[in-house]
């Protein structure tokens, strides 16, 4: 697959904390990374509108972010101030073996090279230092709304599966030297949505992999996903999402 640019969320900067579970779901993240981080400061690569970095300065921990998107980071330094800077996670600006941990949530997919993201992180991580990224997976049980959304997400990957599948990070991790430290999860705090409230989500393309595709092929592909909606049950009960987000620690070698 070719590599492109990494993804700016500058679009949904205004409204990414309410759309993706809020201060709730950064809790259940840092939560999840605690027992996985060795001590010292962190880097969270994507650092967002800072909810993970918040949480996890709230515990205790010294977290530094580095984000594209100049909107999201103007949410994250009200959250982390002085400790937030515009960067790339294909061009870290940190020094090679300078960092202790390093932290990506749902960033690998979005990043466009997984591969040169994973080594930068490998670079700017001390010998010994843990790196810690979300991971997405296919075959698990679904709702009957997640089916039909996962399905449209499929449908619109023009370049075959997601790069942020699970094996395929824990294959080029090991590819690049780094060593298998632990599998965790966390649950999908802020995805328990109606069918209602998805076709709001799909007819706004409110999700960064329905950026990039064209009007004529999402125009296609999201009316049956929509109308498939409309026709579910319980047209504003929310779907409970019991599928773990897998979390994969590494470790630079020592």
């Amino acid at each position: 697959m070719a590599a492109r640019g990494s993804i700016s969320f500058d679009r949904i900067a205004d409204d990414y904390d309410r759309t993706r579970g809020g201060e709730c779901r950064g809790g259940a993240v840092a939560d999840a990374l605690l027992p996985v981080m060795s001590p010292g400061p962190l880097l969270e690569v994507g650092v967002g509108t800072g909810l993970v970095a918040q949480a996890l300065t709230r515990r205790g921990r010294v977290v530094f972010g580095v984000d594209l998107s100049l909107p999201m980071l103007r949410y994250a330094q009200g959250r982390v101030p002085g400790r937030v800077v515009a960067g790339d996670a294909l061009r870290l600006p940190v020094r090679s073996g300078s960092v202790d941990g390093v932290v990506m949530i749902h960033v690998l997919h979005v990043v466009g090279d997984m591969t040169g993201t994973l080594a930068e992180a490998a670079r700017v991580l001390r010998p010994g230092g843990r790196l810690a990224v979300s991971a997405h997976v296919d075959d698990e049980p679904r709702s009957d709304v997640s089916e039909i959304v996962g399905a449209l997400d499929r449908r619109l990957r023009q370049d075959g599966p997601r790069p942020d599948e699970e094996g395929h990070v824990v294959r080029t991790a090991a590819g690049l030297g780094l060593l298998p430290a632990g599998r965790f999860g966390y649950p999908p705090t802020g995805w328990e949505l109606s069918p209602a409230d998805w076709v709001s989500r799909i007819e706004a393309r409110f999700a960064s992999w329905m950026w990039t595709v064209d009007d004529e092929t999402w125009e296609r592909e999201s009316a049956p996903a929509v109308a498939a909606l409309r026709g579910l049950p319980d047209q504003d009960s929310p779907r409970e999402e019991t599928t773990e987000v897998p979390l994969l620690a590494f470790a630079a070698p020592a």
